[in-house]
């Protein structure tokens, strides 16, 4: 929401500074929150188009029987002699092929995390290899990595965090000019867009409609950044939280859940991610993959993934982990999320995570980010696709409005002392996003040390 009206059909200083203010983050923000939507709408799309691009490698012939996975397992590490294999995705399907993750042996943290990862793609009934890729070249992880960093690293990270602050702000002084005094009517668009007036009308009608959900996505969206998501908001609403113990007994581990993720995708969800994983013990009867996979069908499991116990400086003390979450697509329903960690040695239960296990903001994070991504099944999609097509069309409004005013390079003009306060009122606000706040400071110096011109 780029303008309202002017500060002549409005009357009152703050608004005129609300305005302004408006304006100024508006200029700033709105390709950003293009891209945004723009590259949101890609991943969308994205998703079944990998689906049939790759479908020489995801899709089988239905057999009666499916070999056990541990036979899988010796074609996959006789292929790939020098990988670790970090997990196994069984066909949750029987047109499906089965699938490894594995990671190369050198590089990366802990574990190899981080290190270039390829999942091999198998027939679950013949054992034939039908080939391999790296998920982070498909089609929907080039395009997140656009949307996450503008391929620019750690530096397009930090401008996106710092634009998604600055949209809340727009948002909020947007609804507040957009405050339909006269009545609710004058939010209904008009049929044509001929004026200035008819764009402004549309522009509004958006906002109200789009603001909620738009909010919803610059939030949900801001979990995975560094500094709020990582630093401030994502260790509160991790466990240990408000059920889930370690033993006290337990040394501290050298690694958490996270290093089960995959190179370059987020695997694990949000709300455990910085918990430290349970080490296990050796035993004279060890898991292989077989009863793993049998445990999870005895444990109620059917659509899940097996982590594999991982190296590193844990080494043996790794674990077995059966997972089964809806950021990782296993399953639609976060109610139903759950994460078993199994004794290698053993196949003593070490510890199970629930979805009831979750602190509160886990919870509500392990219901966004997959709505978020429109992997909650086919209504999810459609209607993510619907909102992002309403942002760009309200983007789209603000900058017309931009462009039919008759100076289009000067802020509007608003008196400099209510400009201050509502300004400093922002940076307050502006405070719950460190970056935001310190780009709001930013503005504020320039817009009292910079010379004022009218404008209309």
């Amino acid at each position: 929401m780029t303008a309202s009206a002017p500060p002549s059909t409005r009357p009152g200083r703050f608004h005129a500074a609300v305005w302004r203010w408006h304006f100024l983050i508006g200029m700033l923000v709105i390709p950003f929150l293009f891209m945004l939507a723009g590259s949101g709408a890609l991943m969308l799309l994205s998703k079944p188009l990998d689906n049939v691009l790759n479908q020489k490698l995801l899709v089988v012939e239905p057999g009666k029987n499916r070999l056990p996975a541990s036979v899988l397992l010796q074609t996959v590490r006789e292929a790939y002699p020098h990988a670790m294999v970090k997990l196994y995705l069984p066909p949750q399907q029987p047109d499906q092929a089965a699938r490894f993750s594995l990671q190369s042996g050198h590089g990366g943290g802990h574990g190899g995390h981080g290190a270039p990862s390829t999942v091999a793609h198998l027939n679950p009934y013949t054992g034939e290899l039908l080939g391999s890729m790296d998920p982070a070249d498909s089609v929907y992880a080039m395009v997140k990595q656009w949307h996450g960093t503008l391929y620019l690293g750690r530096t397009g990270e930090l401008l996106i965090e710092m634009a998604a602050g600055l949209a809340v702000l727009m948002i909020v002084t947007g609804l507040y000019l957009a405050w339909p005094n006269k009545g609710w009517r004058a939010l209904i668009p008009t049929r044509t867009l001929a004026n200035r007036a008819a764009w402004r009308r549309w522009h509004l009608s958006l906002g109200w409609l789009i603001a909620v959900p738009l909010l919803f996505f610059l939030i949900s969206g801001m979990a995975w950044t560094s500094i709020w998501g990582g630093k401030l908001v994502q260790p509160w609403g991790s466990l240990p939280g408000t059920r889930f113990e370690l033993p006290e007994s337990q040394p501290a581990p050298a690694m958490d859940h996270a290093s089960m993720n995959e190179h370059g995708l987020h695997r694990v969800p949000w709300a455990v991610e910085q918990t430290p994983l349970p080490q296990g013990s050796s035993g004279p009867s060890p898991l292989d993959l077989d009863a793993v996979v049998k445990r999870a069908g005895e444990q109620g499991f059917e659509h899940f993934r097996v982590h594999f116990p991982q190296g590193g400086p844990q080494g043996e003390r790794g674990v077995w982990t059966l997972s089964a979450t809806t950021i990782a697509g296993d399953i639609n329903n976060p109610l139903d999320e759950r994460i078993l960690h199994l004794n290698p040695g053993n196949g003593e239960i070490l510890k199970q995570i629930r979805f009831a296990d979750y602190p509160a903001m886990g919870k509500a994070m392990a219901a966004s980010i997959p709505f978020h991504q429109g992997d909650l099944g086919p209504w999810n999609w459609w209607l993510n696709l619907l909102f992002v097509c309403l942002i760009l069309a309200l983007i789209v409004t603000g900058g017309m409005l931009w462009w039919k005013r008759q100076t289009r390079r000067a802020a509007p003009s608003a008196p400099p002392k209510p400009a201050l306060a509502v300004g400093t009122v922002m940076l307050l606000v502006a405070l719950m996003f460190p970056l935001s706040a310190l780009a709001m400071l930013v503005m504020i110096a320039v817009d009292v040390c910079l010379p004022r011109r009218a404008t209309p």
